[in-house]
């Protein structure tokens, strides 16, 4: 992390804990129905099921489906057949897999990354092209919700749960992508956020636009900065697009691999200060 980086993380840490501190009003949910979708890779079928669990009990919306996302894998089918989870095929959704990207990045230390699959997933999201509702929330698989989660309340207006994240490749590459500079006192990268259709339509075409016309998928893969490993974040770009929405604390915690254990066990040792937690793969 650059010096720049850790002095804006450190004070939004600062910032996000005295928010975190203040009372928070409760929020009455909308009725309209949402759908799930969870883009995966065969390794996230350790851990999705507790995934599920916090979805299944603590996403305060009807939930009409669930959708995973992910390769054409027997085990991922299989899991989506007993779980009752509707599969997509990951490839038909633009008709082309995600190594068509050819999202190459060479890292200052010389080290080469293929980023082609974490794009892809991210432009899976921004198309809006899966599940049949208007509104449908993304969770990354590794994070659980261990507390209720209202996305859309009574009025209609969307909940975006901030966190202290930063990383500058990304309010760059908003800044190159839009032409408009980024500002945003937290961050909009929590682990999941729910996005409405509508608003994507809207977010495509501005990219096109501010791009020549270009088309949009075409616009982020040209945008991105070919020296970063993460150099672009679908979160943040759709966050700070959105003009109406209520912004609400994450009370987020990261745990290791090796403090793994059931769904009630994660729930009652952590609800009471935290709303979900996550289990990142570099803490395995």
């Amino acid at each position: 992390m650059k010096k720049s980086d850790a002095a804006i993380q450190w004070c939004r840490q600062a910032f996000s804990r005295l928010w975190e501190m203040l009372p928070q009003k409760s929020v009455k949910a909308s009725d309209e129905p949402i759908d799930v979708v969870i883009p995966i890779i065969s390794k996230d079928l350790a851990i999705l099921p507790l995934c599920l669990q916090g979805v299944r009990k603590n996403i305060c919306h009807p939930i009409k489906a669930i959708y995973i996302v992910a390769p054409n894998d027997q085990e991922i089918v299989d899991f989506c057949k007993k779980e009752q989870l509707i599969f997509v095929e990951e490839s038909t959704i633009f008709h082309f897999p995600p190594k068509h990207l050819g999202l190459v990045v060479t890292r200052p230390d010389g080290r080469v990354v293929d980023r082609s699959g974490w794009l892809f997933q991210q432009l899976v999201k921004l198309s809006g092209a899966v599940g049949t509702c208007e509104y449908f929330l993304c969770i990354d698989a590794d994070h659980i919700l261990i507390s209720p989660h209202v996305f859309l309340d009574k009025q209609g207006t969307p909940i975006f749960y901030m966190s202290e994240e930063c990383h500058t490749a990304y309010y760059k590459n908003i800044r190159k992508l839009m032409g408009k500079p980024y500002h945003s006192l937290l961050s909009y990268i929590d682990h999941k956020m729910l996005f409405s259709k509508k608003e994507l339509a809207k977010l495509r075409k501005e990219i096109e636009k501010a791009n020549h016309q270009q088309e949009w998928k075409e616009a982020i893969v040209s945008s991105y900065d070919r020296t970063d490993t993460s150099g672009f974040s679908e979160f943040e770009l759709y966050g700070s697009f959105v003009s109406k929405k209520r912004q609400l604390p994450w009370r987020q915690k990261k745990l290791a691999y090796k403090e793994m254990a059931d769904f009630d066990t994660l729930t009652q040792k952590y609800s009471g200060k935290y709303l979900s937690i996550t289990f990142p793969c570099y803490l395995k």
